[in-house]
């Protein structure tokens, strides 16, 4: 029997760990009562936890290079 983390890519298991990490530090920031620095449009902005637009997830597509570009030092 295979478990979940063998059966994700290091990219998929990376992405898990960060998103992980950024929940632990915003439950610890509400459960201190703390504010949340973020950058917005090249500026530090604070946010409490609990307003709801504390962390917005932007989706980028990951390219994969063609086999024909990759130079023999990456290989």
């Amino acid at each position: 029997m295979t478990n979940k983390s063998e059966e994700q890519t290091l990219t998929e298991q990376a992405v898990t760990a960060m998103r992980d990490a950024v929940r632990h530090v915003v439950e610890d920031h509400r459960r201190r009562n703390r504010p949340l620095a973020t950058w917005e449009n090249g500026q530090v902005v604070y946010r409490h936890p609990d307003s709801g637009q504390v962390v917005k997830e932007v989706h980028v597509p990951y390219m994969i290079k063609p086999e024909n570009k990759i130079r023999e030092s990456e290989r």
